[in-house]
């Protein structure tokens, strides 16, 4: 069974990356044993409350962050000091981005980023997915991913996977189902897959 590295609140508690996007879900998330404590709607003014979180929960990852075109209020200065918060505590990030890759590009460069980072939701061109990957993070493919039609050029390169769902007995399903059809489009073995995404894991997952 694959780890599922991007996925919510659900009625299980294990079996993938718990991301968490308000600051009313971190407390449901911390007995929970892999998670991440994040914030989608933020402003600079935020950044206290999340360092603070991030800081007194040891076993926390950042996620989810990031900039997306469609929301107004979020803030490349809430990002900046986010993933240097992550960074100087030695977290992960999970980051959410939508039309805005350059600046999630140039903000990682400028924070020189020091940890494992997870780009997760990935449908953009495999050119912005080998940026990523250079600066030391991989995209994480939801079954949305077959859509994108630079989905059988992504899938050559390195990558994770996802339901983007509440981590449920349905989620895993879905994460089955996905992996299955992926191996499929790559032309290999189930196995081989999850051989893989099981290295990816050792490196990624907290």
């Amino acid at each position: 069974m694959s780890f599922d590295f991007h996925c919510h609140i659900g009625t299980l508690d294990q079996g993938g990356l718990v991301c968490t996007s308000r600051a009313d879900e971190w407390p449901l998330v911390s007995d929970m044993p892999q998670h991440a404590i994040g914030l989608l709607e933020a402003g600079e003014d935020d950044l206290d409350a999340l360092c603070a979180a991030l800081e007194a929960d040891s076993r926390a990852q950042l996620g989810e962050v990031g900039l997306d075109a469609r929301s107004f209020r979020q803030s490349t200065a809430f990002l900046e000091g986010a993933l240097e918060c992550a960074s100087s505590l030695g977290r992960m990030a999970s980051l959410h981005v939508v039309r805005r890759h350059e600046e999630v590009i140039a903000t990682l460069t400028r924070v020189r980023f020091t940890q494992p980072f997870i780009v997760h939701g990935f449908t953009s061109s495999p050119q912005v997915a080998r940026r990523y990957l250079d600066l030391g993070g991989i995209i994480s493919l939801s079954p949305r991913a077959r859509m994108s039609r630079h989905y059988r050029q992504l899938i050559t390169l390195p990558f994770v996977v996802e339901s983007d769902m509440p981590l449920s007995p349905e989620s895993r399903r879905v994460l089955d189902g996905w992996v299955a059809q992926l191996a499929q489009d790559m032309g290999i073995g189930v196995e081989e897959l999850e051989r893989r995404l099981e290295d990816e894991r050792r490196v990624l997952a907290p």
